[in-house]
């Protein structure tokens, strides 16, 4: 698998040095050839100095043997334009791209891009952290409509049912970790102290949860 990042910033720098840790084979493009400092010297993967939108530049980087894409740049109209060229030209599968100001996300949603809006992730997971803090958020789907929350299980639940966790048509169990392994989990499960829960919720649900967790009531 061949993956190409546009962009050394930090969150470019963080992404190709994750995906390379993981045995993939990692291009990073940036024209500013002193940005290839964030990659630490253990980083295996290759460096192309250029112009993303260049089409030379994107064949030296080897896109034509590409699997994913992403596009990281500080500009939201280059990763953009970047994203369409990598998919619609070289047919890359799997695109995505960093979008910097919310209001361009539509934009991207129109063209089909996946996307990352860092702003607003930033600000989502902040306000669940204060509103929710016995929970952590591990994913999401869709934009947010489903959120999969981990949860750990306090001592006044232990010898409970996974169902005192849930409610009907607003959120449904996914695993539980237990003494480092992972099970599927049934609604009859017998919950005990520490164990981890993941749960697919609603947002609607979630103070009810917490307060679940916290010994209290919604």
């Amino acid at each position: 698998m061949k993956v190409i990042v546009v962009g050394c910033g930090r969150v470019g720098a963080e992404l190709a040095l994750s995906v390379a840790a993981r045995g993939i084979q990692v291009s990073v493009i940036d024209r500013d050839p002193g940005s290839f400092q964030r990659l630490p010297s253990r980083f295996v993967g290759d460096t192309v100095q250029g112009d993303v939108l260049d089409l030379a530049v994107l064949h030296r980087a080897g896109i034509e043997n590409a699997d994913g894409f992403a596009a990281a740049t500080p500009s939201d109209e280059t990763n953009l334009v970047a994203a369409r060229i990598a998919r619609d030209l070289f047919d890359i599968p799997n695109v995505v791209a960093r979008v910097y100001s919310p209001q361009h996300g539509s934009i991207f949603a129109r063209a089909g891009i996946p996307t990352v809006v860092s702003s607003s992730w930033s600000a989502n997971r902040m306000e669940q952290l204060l509103r929710h803090p016995g929970l952590i958020e591990v994913a999401s789907a869709g934009h947010g409509e489903v959120r999969f929350v981990e949860v750990k299980i306090p001592e006044h639940l232990a010898g409970k049912p996974v169902s005192i966790l849930l409610e009907k048509d607003a959120s449904h169990p996914v695993t539980l970790v237990r003494g480092g392994s992972a099970v599927l989990v049934s609604l009859e499960t017998t919950l005990e102290q520490a164990d981890l829960v993941v749960i697919a919720v609603q947002p609607s649900h979630l103070p009810k949860l917490n307060a679940l967790i916290a010994g209290g009531s919604a």
